[in-house]
C-alpha cells in the first residue's frame, strides 16, 4: 500500500496556497477533462482523441494516453518536507503502454505531479538513494526541477546527519561514565581519550573511587600512551597508584622491572629489598656474590634507613666469599683422599649456608688449625663478631658428633689467667644435653655431669638417665642419708655402684642430715 504526496515548489504561485483566492483552470481543475491548462493559468488547446493541439502546433500523429499512475521513486526515501498533502490512496488501474513524450503528454504531467512513496520500510538513506533518484527521473521524466532539488537537498542534508552520528561514535564519552563501567564491570574503553589532561582525570577519579583494578588499568594505560617521563613524574604525584602499580609488577613476577620503577619513582627502600630477592634466585655462588655486591653498592649503599641492612649484607658478602674459597679447597682434598677427609668424609658443599653451619663445618674438619687458616674456626668467629657462647656450643656439637672427646676436653678447659682461672661461659647442665643427644658413653656423662653448679638438677638428670655413680655422689653431697638408703633398690646387687653405697652407709665421719 502507497500513500500518495502532492509536492508543490517554492516558485509556484503564491496565490495557490490562498484558500480565499478562486483557482481557476490551475493545474486541470475545471469541470471540462478535455483541456490542457499551463502554469500561468491560460488555456493551451483542447485534445481529443489521438489528436493533440499545443501552442507550437499540431501533430496529427501523436497520440496519448493518460496515464494510469505517477511515477513512482524507490520507498527508501524518508517523508519529509513541510508541503504534503495526503491523498486517499486508490485502486491503481492496470498498466497501459507509455505514452509518447510530446509537448502535450509533459503539460499534462505538469498538472498531476505527485510523488508516490511507500508507507513500509521507511529507514535511513543508504548510499544507493541518490542513484535511485537518478535513475527513477531518468526512466520516467514526470517530476518538476524544484522536486528534484528538495529531494536531492534532502538527500544530502540526511546523508549529513548520518556522518555526523557516525563521527560521533568515537568521540569520548564523559569520565565518570567510564568510570562507573570500569567499577561496575561492563565493557569500556579508554583509547577515546587523547589528551593528558583526560587521561590524568581518569586516574584521579579512579583513585576517588578507591578500586583497585580501575587504578591499575589506567595506569597501565597511561604506561603505554605516555612518554616514560611525564608517566614517571605523574605517577609519583599519586602514591596510591605507585602501591597498585606495584603490587601488579609483582603478581606478574616480573621483580627486575619492579626494582627498577620502584627506584626510579623514588621507593629506594622497596627498590632496595626488591633487587635483594633477585640476587637470592642467582644459583651459582660465584655470580651470587657479584649480584649482592653488586646490590649493596647501587641499592643500599647511601641510605640511612637501610644502614644496618646495608651492614648485615656486607658480611653477607664476606661470608659467601669466605664459602667460595674453603669449599674449592676441601672439594679438591675430598677428590684425593686428604686429611680430614680421609677418615670423614665430606658430606655436603658449604655454598649458601648460614653462618653458625659454616662454623660447625669449620669444628668439624678444621678445628685445630691455627687462627691464620682461611678455614680456622677462631678466625671465623673473630671476623664476624660472634660470641663465645655461640662459639662453645657449636664446637661441642660438632665434637661429640665425632666422638673427638679429646678436643672436647681441651674447648671445656678452664682458661688459665693471671692469678685467676677463667670458667666456661656455657653452663655444664647445656654440654651434658649436647652429650646425650650424642649417645656419649657413660664415663663421659659422668664426667661432665659432676661439673654441674645445680645440684638438684644435676641429680634428677642422673636419674633419669640412669648414671648411678653421679647419683650416689650428688646424695653424698647433699648429705641425704634417706635418699641414699632408698636408692638401694635402684643398682645391682654386688655392682661397684653397689658397694659404693654401701661404703658411704658405714662411714660415720659424715654428717648426714636428719
Amino acid at each position: 500500500m502507497s500513500v500518495r504526496y502532492s509536492l508543490k515548489g517554492d516558485e509556484e504561485d503564491e496565490g495557490y496556497w490562498n484558500q480565499k483566492e478562486k483557482r481557476q483552470n490551475f493545474f486541470d481543475d475545471a469541470d471540462d477533462e478535455n483541456e490542457i491548462i499551463d502554469w500561468t493559468g491560460t488555456r493551451i488547446e483542447e485534445f481529443t482523441g489521438s489528436q493533440v493541439t499545443s501552442a507550437r502546433g499540431t501533430n496529427k500523429n501523436a497520440s496519448f494516453t493518460k496515464p494510469s499512475r505517477p511515477v513512482e521513486i524507490a520507498n527508501n526515501f524518508p517523508k519529509t518536507g513541510t508541503n504534503k498533502e495526503i491523498s486517499s490512496q486508490s485502486e491503481p488501474k492496470p498498466e497501459q503502454p507509455k505514452p509518447t513524450q510530446t509537448s502535450a503528454s509533459k503539460s499534462y504531467h505538469k498538472k498531476s505531479a505527485s510523488l508516490t512513496i511507500g508507507t513500509k520500510n521507511l529507514s535511513k538513506p543508504t548510499s544507493s538513494s541518490a542513484s535511485s533518484l537518478e535513475s527513477a527521473v531518468k526512466r520516467d521524466s514526470k517530476l518538476s526541477h524544484t522536486e528534484v532539488s528538495k529531494l536531492y537537498a534532502e538527500v544530502t542534508s540526511l546523508k549529513r546527519k548520518l556522518q555526523s552520528s557516525e563521527r560521533s561514535r568515537w568521540d569520548a564519552p564523559k569520565v565518570s561514565d567510564t568510570i562507573i563501567r570500569m567499577v561496575m564491570g561492563e565493557p569500556f574503553s579508554l583509547e577515546m581519550y587523547k589528551s593528558l589532561p583526560d587521561k590524568l582525570t581518569l586516574l584521579d577519579s579512579a583513585i576517588e573511587y578507591h578500586d583497585g583494578n580501575s587504578i591499575t588499568a589506567i595506569v597501565l594505560f597511561l604506561k603505554k600512551t605516555l612518554k616514560n617521563s611525564i608517566f614517571i613524574s605523574e605517577l609519583r604525584k599519586r602514591p596510591v597508584a605507585i602501591n597498585h602499580y606495584a603490587v601488579y609488577l609483582r603478581s606478574m613476577g616480573d621483580e627486575e622491572v619492579l626494582a627498577s620503577q620502584l627506584q626510579i619513582l623514588g621507593r629506594k627502600e622497596e627498590a632496595a629489598m626488591c633487587r635483594y630477592r633477585l640476587t637470592l634466585q642467582e644459583s651459582s655462588p660465584q655470580a651470587r656474590y657479584q649480584s649482592m655486591k653488586k646490590c649493596t653498592d647501587s641499592y643500599f649503599e647511601g641510605s640511612k634507613i637501610l644502614h644496618r641492612e646495608t651492614v648485615l649484607l656486607r658480611e653477607q658478602c664476606s661470608l659467601l666469599n669466605k664459602q667460595i674459597l674453603i669449599e674449592g679447597a676441601d672439594s679438591k682434598a675430598s677428590r684425593e683422599r686428604k686429611p680430614p677427609f680421609a677418615d670423614c668424609p665430606k658430606e655436603a658443599e658449604l655454598y649458601f649456608l648460614p653462618l653458625i653451619t659454616t662454623l660447625y663445618y669449620c669444628c668439624k674438619y678444621h678445628f685445630n688449625q691455627s687462627q691464620s687458616s682461611i678455614s680456622s674456626p677462631e678466625s671465623l668467629v673473630k671476623e664476624f663478631n660472634m660470641s663465645e657462647k655461640q662459639y662453645v656450643m657449636t664446637a661441642a656439637k660438632a665434637c661429640a658428633n665425632q666422638r673427638k672427646w679429646a678436643d672436647l676436653d681441651t674447648l671445656l678447659a678452664p682458661k688459665k689467667w693471671i692469678m685467676k682461672t677463667k670458667k666456661p661461659t656455657v653452663g655444664f647442665d647445656r654440654i651434658v644435653g649436647i652429650l646425650l643427644k650424642a649417645k656419649a658413653p657413660n664415663d663421659i656423662l659422668q664426667k661432665y655431669m659432676l661439673m654441674m653448679d645445680d645440684t638438684t638438677k644435676r641429680l634428677e638428670t642422673a636419674k633419669k638417665y640412669k648414671i648411678h655413680s653421679v647419683v650416689i655422689e650428688t646424695l653424698k653431697q647433699m648429705r641425704d642419708l634417706r635418699g641414699l638408703q632408698n636408692y638401694r633398690t635402684e643398682v645391682t646387687y654386688g655392682s661397684s655402684e653397689d658397694i659404693q653405697l654401701q661404703t658411704l652407709l658405714k662411714n660415720t665421719s659424715i654428717k648426714w642430715k636428719t
